[in-house]
């Protein structure tokens, strides 16, 4: 029995409702080898920054605030020797994967894809029950839920004050597990169910540790969804449809599954892609950082030689960049005033530039007010447009001349992707933020060994390696 009656039929062929279209992809898809190919290297780059994010105080907090859990349904601790029951499992891998803001983005739904969707899956016990391959199609089909529901609904989801990645990975974990639990239809239409009334977050508590908790928040209740329908608790027939979720979510500006969008057709980790970040910081940075370094490459000029800058940003493209004069570290991954000066001064960005000493030094504090940001209201851009429209950076000398540079292309998108040295090197920098005694062969091996994860039966042993680098001496 289906989860949902099929609504009237439009031009004599029968229209599936959001939730049956939803449940019915994540149980048969199909995921191709061009689509595993595709997820290898998300994977390998979301678990870095997570293991990097670990060594961070808000996660070692949240840590600490966790009790310990034994038996079958433990999950090991890629830090420390504890283990934790699924769901604090999942929220400690969340948080861990996000505080960095280092994962990787989609613009399509403006938000981070993988995060969610692999902490819920890493989260999972027994691993020594799940293939390599499994999680890989888990992964494909939860992340192509989160990026077309949010598609679904547009950039009044996120312009509302939602935190996409949160909301939308709430279900899109719920996919990932319900598939790699091999839930039936029904069963995995109440796992959505379950997911829609869980899903929660807001752009508010950006810059604070709440911002990566929600990733956290989002895997452990996708995954407690999942948990639940498979128990037998079921949710509304249909609760994204009508006044549900897609209304509610868009401020009442969708009511159902748009005809023309379809779900992996084809995947959008394969086209046209996820963007993979260079710089750990909020991805509406990451152009202005481009223009900033090339112009300190280019001319030579440092943070004395500038008496003032300005940036042109498109319209909606300061949504995130809501702390002007940060006072942490956490503050400056959404300061546009900071990435400017910051990259004058240092000549990089990088993780040591998000430190609470680097935003709080006197040289630095006294010249964000010099650092003007603006938006281009005349030229409408949503959602992807945001990410495709160009952001320039003028730098001003003490002579009064100026010189800019316009960015347009991505960075770490398939226009500008990050190539294969670029991606070693920030597994390297990440596995060394965690425990910097990881000797160079060590992380190489690791690398190699998760570029193979399609060929492992059991993902639990390179799991297991990895962990025990991080806690050795």
């Amino acid at each position: 029995m289906s989860v949902t009656s099929l609504p009237e039929s439009v031009a004599g062929e029968a229209v599936l409702s959001t939730t049956d279209r939803l449940a019915t992809f994540t149980r048969d898809a199909e995921v191709g080898p061009e689509v595993l190919q595709q997820a290898v290297p998300l994977i390998l780059d979301t678990l870095a920054v997570t293991l990097a994010g670990g060594a961070e105080p808000g996660v070692r907090t949240l840590m600490d605030a966790i009790e310990p859990h034994s038996g079958a349904s433990a999950v090991p601790s890629f830090w420390n020797e504890r283990s934790y029951g699924q769901g604090d499992a999942a929220l400690v891998i969340g948080m861990a994967s996000h505080v960095l803001d280092y994962d990787d983005v989609s613009m399509l739904a403006v938000c981070h894809p993988s995060a969610p969707i692999l902490s819920a899956l890493l989260a999972m016990a027994p691993r020594e029950r799940i293939s390599g391959r499994a999680l890989l199609e888990a992964f494909a089909v939860g992340t192509e839920v989160l990026i077309r529901l949010g598609q679904a609904m547009g950039f009044r989801h996120y312009a509302l004050g939602f935190h996409a990645t949160a909301t939308l990975g709430t279900v899109g974990a719920a996919a990932a597990c319900a598939r790699l639990m091999a839930l039936d239809h029904r069963q995995t239409g109440h796992a959505l169910s379950i997911a829609a009334s869980l899903a929660s977050g807001l752009r508010a508590n950006f810059g604070s540790m709440v911002k990566s908790l929600h990733v956290g928040i989002a895997a452990a209740n996708g995954q407690k969804a999942a948990r639940l329908a498979a128990a037998g608790i079921q949710g509304s027939a249909e609760p994204f449809d009508g006044e549900g979720f897609l209304h509610a979510f868009s401020g009442g500006e969708v009511r159902e599954w748009p005809g023309d969008l379809e779900l992996g057709a084809p995947f959008a980790i394969a086209e046209p892609g996820f963007e993979q970040k260079r710089y750990p910081c909020c991805y509406m940075l990451h152009k202005i950082i481009e223009a900033t370094l090339a112009l300190r490459r280019e001319t030579g000029l440092t943070l004395r030689d500038v008496t003032s800058a300005h940036v042109q940003m498109p319209n909606g493209g300061t949504k995130p960049l809501i702390h002007p004069r940060p006072k942490s570290g956490l503050n400056a991954l959404f300061s546009a005033p900071y990435a400017v000066v910051a990259g004058l001064s240092d000549g990089r960005i990088d993780l040591k530039s998000f430190t609470d000493e680097a935003v709080l030094r006197p040289e630095v504090q006294s010249r964000l007010a010099d650092i003007e940001v603006v938006e281009d209201t005349a030229l409408s851009t949503q959602g992807a447009d945001v990410g495709a429209a160009p952001v320039t950076v003028t730098l001003v000398r003490a002579s009064g001349d100026s010189v800019s540079r316009t960015i347009v292309a991505l960075p770490g998108s398939r226009t500008d992707p990050l190539t294969e040295a670029q991606q070693r090197a920030k597994w390297d920098d990440c596995l060394l933020r965690a425990n910097p005694g990881v000797p160079e062969e060590k992380r190489a091996t690791l690398f190699d060994e998760g570029r193979n994860l399609a060929a492992e039966a059991s993902i639990a042993g390179w799991l297991g390696r990895l962990s025990s680098a991080m806690s050795a001496g």
